[in-house]
């Protein structure tokens, strides 16, 4: 992408060469990449739940020079699978959740690969329309890239990587949580939201409630509930449980389902898109029916 913005010679061929590049490049690095990051969140809430998981490590992944920097949790993450595998996504072993990043990788990566051509694009075209000197444009777009962890050295991942990378982590602790001998050990479940001013209204309201891990009710307030949700059940044992004074889940953001407001997978929606990209995107992923981004209360922040 950056070699192709660099050889254009005009606004209208700058457009072109992107819209020309997400067309013809292939997603199988991003993949990889993916793939790998997605495995390691699995392990590091798998470790997190051994190790009595920190609250104040929250999952915000960078990437640095095209890899994954990685918070502390991770970095345990990876020396305690190392000593048993030398590479993560490249040895022919099977365990419960291991099989799931490397399915899910590639459709992450088409999705990340849409959204970043999508704001390249748009950028692009405004260059062009406030008459911006080509160089001027090209220069942003570099810093775009790096924002959109497409650059060689990216400040921060894709946002749907992220998205997918907390989403993994918040559902694979759920999983091992709800192991019978953790539940034995562990009879009750706390919500335990970020709190920043990022968090929504939704998570706010959740934050603490504290319910036995069998309750039917977490049904519909288990996390991850909303795109970017940073909140994840923790394990408490049966004397704190019994000791919470938040109980009873507000009714006002009861989700449907166990993925609460949103489908159980992100995906783009089409009417995000312009219709070219959004084409390219279909048929390289197959979609025969598009796919629908529900919305609810869970995305109104506090104020």
């Amino acid at each position: 992408m950056e070699a192709a913005i660099g050889r254009a010679q005009s606004h209208d061929e700058l457009i072109a060469a992107i819209t020309t590049t997400y067309q013809t490049q292939s997603p199988a690095l991003w993949a990889q990449r993916i793939a790998e990051a997605l495995l390691l969140a699995e392990l590091a809430a798998m470790l997190g739940v051994v190790e009595d998981y920190p609250r104040a490590e929250t999952l915000e992944m960078e990437a640095k020079r095209s890899w994954w920097k990685l918070p502390k949790l991770f970095d345990r993450a990876v020396v305690w699978f190392t000593e048993k595998l030398d590479k993560a996504v490249e040895v022919p072993v099977v365990y419960e959740f291991g099989e799931r990043p490397v399915k899910r990788a590639p459709d992450a990566a088409r999705a990340a690969q849409l959204d970043s051509a999508t704001k390249l694009r748009a950028r692009a075209k405004k260059g062009q329309e406030q008459g911006e000197k080509l160089e001027t444009t090209k220069g942003e777009l570099y810093g775009l890239m790096r924002e959109l962890g497409i650059d060689p050295t990216p400040v921060k991942s894709n946002p749907i990587v992220q998205e997918e990378l907390q989403s993994r982590f918040a559902r694979t602790r759920e999983s091992i949580l709800s192991l019978d001998f953790y539940r034995a050990a562990y009879p009750y479940w706390r919500y335990s939201s970020v709190l920043d001013e990022r968090t929504t209204k939704g998570c706010l309201a959740l934050n603490g409630l504290t319910m036995p891990a069998s309750d039917p009710r977490w049904v519909g307030f288990v996390p991850p509930r909303h795109w970017s949700c940073r909140a994840h059940v923790i394990a408490v044992g049966h004397s704190e449980g019994v000791k919470a004074s938040k109980t009873i889940p507000n009714p006002d953001y009861a989700g449907d389902g166990s993925f609460g407001t949103l489908i159980d997978e992100w995906e783009p929606k089409p009417g995000n898109y312009p219709p070219d990209l959004w084409d390219i995107y279909a048929a390289a992923k197959g979609i025969a029916n598009p796919h629908i981004e529900l919305e609810g209360k869970w995305w109104r922040k506090s104020t």
